[in-house]
């Protein structure tokens, strides 16, 4: 199994990044974890998105599903695809689609000609290809899950999406082969009294009580990419900073880590 990071971004434009989006490939099986402004014009530098196996979107803010339109551009404008892509969304998401089908002014059942729309429910679970996938409750703004994926060997993977500090996630993420955690803050006092991001330490928090075997950190302004850097670095857990193309090979360590030259762009 290997994760490559598409988008990395928040919901504000970065120059270097789209916003939120991570490809699970094992075998044949290509799976994409949330789909945010950008993504799939990123992922189409990789594989052609029609050939994804499904798609999961942990929650409907923006910087976590608002590139479903472009992606549906892909598929027959006029007609029914005649291979429909699965696409699960958090509870109430089908009628979200019709809503937004009308948003952009196209025709009520627009997503459902391409699309195969199921609304899951927390700790769900549901196979695409040769992965499994269960959903994890998050602590956000509004409803959010993360994903745990696992591969025929055994191998996990946890996404956490975008949540405050979560005891739960610690439990689900125990003894993962790989972590992705976003690091939105700079300072905890910069969220809500209801907590609904973490910071670079602590998701490294997390992390750690939850013995990972590597762990990288997404969602995050660009112009803080060097500072989560020094934070890994202070905390010296397995741990890298996320940018575009980063790939790794899950259950490999830091033997696992690649990453194309574009992905070492610099933001003044």
């Amino acid at each position: 199994m290997r994760l490559t990071v598409i988008g990395c971004g928040t919901s504000q434009p970065q120059p270097d990044t789209p916003a939120s989006g991570l490809l699970v490939e094992s075998g044949d099986t290509r799976l994409l974890l949330d789909c945010g402004q950008g993504v799939i014009s990123r992922l189409e530098q990789r594989l052609d998105p029609r050939r994804l196996s499904g798609v999961i979107v942990g929650h409907l803010h923006a910087d976590h599903y608002i590139d479903l339109v472009g992606l549906r551009y892909l598929f027959p404008w006029g007609e029914r695809a005649p291979a429909l892509l699965p696409v699960y969304l958090p509870p109430g998401g089908r009628d979200h689609m019709t809503t937004l089908a009308a948003a952009i002014s196209e025709r009520p059942t627009f997503f459902d000609d391409s699309y195969d729309v199921t609304d899951y429910e927390s700790h769900e679970t549901f196979t695409l290809g040769e992965l499994r996938t269960r959903m994890i409750p998050g602590l956000h703004y509004v409803p959010a899950w993360g994903v745990e994926v696992t591969d025929p060997a055994g191998r996990r993977l946890v996404y956490a999406g975008d949540t405050g500090p979560n005891d739960e996630l610690v439990r689900i993420a125990q003894g993962a082969d790989l972590f992705v955690c976003e690091a939105t803050l700079a300072n905890p006092a910069h969220d809500d009294p209801k907590r609904g991001h973490l910071t670079a330490d602590e998701a490294l928090d997390i992390a750690e009580a939850a013995g990972v075997g590597q762990t990288v950190l997404v969602h995050y302004a660009s112009a803080r990419r060097a500072a989560l850097g020094e934070v890994v670095d202070a905390r010296g857990l397995p741990a890298v900073v996320g940018v575009p193309d980063l790939q790794v090979t899950v259950g490999a360590g830091e033997s696992g880590l690649s990453a194309l030259p574009s992905s070492r762009v610099e933001v003044a």
